[in-house]
């Protein structure tokens, strides 16, 4: 399999003929261990599952399509949807918040705001899953965001929506992933039911332990 770090790498070398693949050394973003082992999780208060996005909102970063897939969610199945928790950590935007309510899915959500780096990562730790997503921009394929190296770090099953890149690559190397494109409704809809129905049966996937361990910044540095 080809790593992100080599499509990072051959990018660059497309850009910058002049240089030799070994004058390239990709270091890529990492997690700070010691974070996930201080904190503890929040005691779970019911069975329903959560689904935490941590991170600001801004252009192509927008949850849009995520919460349009909700919304259809809770008219095919709101079996499951009535059993799913949408966390958002972080300023949700005035039009995040007005989608929200024009869609209908305020009793579907909990916004915690800004929060301390060390509540974040314990409210990461609760969860059961984690969404990101990158919008369909110029440059997207180069876009692989701090936090999603922090999502490896948690080991949580991680809902994917990127385009085609160094994020998604990472996100399949992780293994725990489930990849939808950024804006395709039924797709981002589809995931869904598939990651609740792995979660009431105890079955979600666990992450490639190695591709995790190698992105501690203690290895990195």
């Amino acid at each position: 399999m080809l790593t992100v770090e080599f499509h990072i790498k051959e990018k660059i070398l497309l850009s910058y003929p002049f240089l030799k693949y070994d004058d390239v050394i990709i270091i890529p973003h990492g997690y700070d261990s010691e974070d996930f082992q201080k904190y503890e999780p929040y005691k779970k208060l019911n069975s329903k599952m959560k689904l935490t996005y941590a991170g600001i909102f801004y252009e192509n970063i927008t949850p849009e399509y995520f919460l349009r897939a909700f919304k259809e969610l809770t008219i095919d199945s709101p079996e499951i949807a009535n059993n799913i928790e949408l966390e958002f950590i972080g300023h949700l935007r005035k039009e995040n918040q007005k989608l929200i309510n024009e869609l209908g899915l305020k009793n579907y959500v909990i916004e915690y705001g800004y929060l301390e780096h060390d509540e974040v990562i314990k409210r990461i730790k609760s969860s059961d899953v984690l969404w990101m997503m990158i919008g369909n921009t110029k440059n997207a394929e180069t876009i692989s965001t701090s936090k999603l190296f922090e999502y490896f770090g948690s080991r949580k099953p991680i809902l994917g929506c990127v385009p085609e890149g160094a994020a998604k690559q990472a996100l399949k190397e992780y293994g725990a992933s489930f990849i939808t494109n950024p804006d395709y409704i039924d797709e981002i809809k589809n995931a869904i039911k598939e990651i609740y129905n792995l979660y009431v049966q105890n079955k979600l996937p666990k992450p490639n332990e190695d591709f995790v361990e190698k992105h501690d910044r203690v290895k990195l540095t």
